[in-house]
């Protein structure tokens, strides 16, 4: 019994291990793009100040569990909270991208896509839809938050049409991961 929880454990510190080191590129990735909007001067001073801050924010907490992920613990919980964590820290970076982005007009909708994926990871049902549900939740606050601020930018249909659709397209992506990881469930 002792050495199938090593192994269970080996198993999460790996896989803890591997999202944080694609997580490395995403942030960078999205450093990159900072740097061309902001040459380009496509975004402005502060703009780039809050997604530089964002981008940063998430690779400390990236580095944190990249590091974690290296050292031995003897319990699988500490390892599912790490990429539980790294989960929750993606998607309050997405909806804080689509926020400063104006809201309905953001094209980092794709964002709230990384937490959903990294969820599946786990290789939970549950984390994986609750995961998809809190997406579909900060990216509805996030285009409510900024539409209501800047009232008259777009239309309310618009709001509710786009908030449905990216929602369900986040649901969607949850269930063709479920499809790959659970193959064997039926539907």
């Amino acid at each position: 019994m002792a050495k199938n929880t090593k192994n269970s454990s080996d198993s999460l510190a790996s896989t803890l291990g591997r999202v944080t080191k694609l997580h490395f590129m995403y942030i960078a990735a999205y450093m990159l793009s900072i740097i061309i909007f902001d040459s380009w001067n496509l975004v402005t001073y502060e703009a780039v100040v809050d997604f530089w801050t964002a981008a940063v924010a998430l690779l400390a907490v990236n580095t944190i569990l990249w590091y974690s992920s290296r050292l031995k613990f003897k319990s699988n919980s500490t390892y599912r909270s790490g990429i539980l964590l790294l989960i929750l820290a993606d998607i309050i970076f997405a909806a804080l991208t689509v926020y400063w982005e104006r809201g309905l007009a953001s094209s980092s909708v794709i964002l709230f896509s990384v937490p959903v994926v990294t969820a599946a990871a786990v290789r939970s049902r549950s984390t994986l839809l609750a995961t998809a549900a809190l997406s579909a939740g900060a990216y509805s606050i996030a285009t409510i938050r900024f539409f209501y601020q800047h009232y008259g930018e777009s239309f309310r249909v618009e709001l509710y049409g786009e908030i449905a659709l990216y929602s369900a397209v986040l649901f969607i992506i949850a269930g063709l991961l479920l499809a790959i990881t659970h193959p064997s469930e039926k539907s």
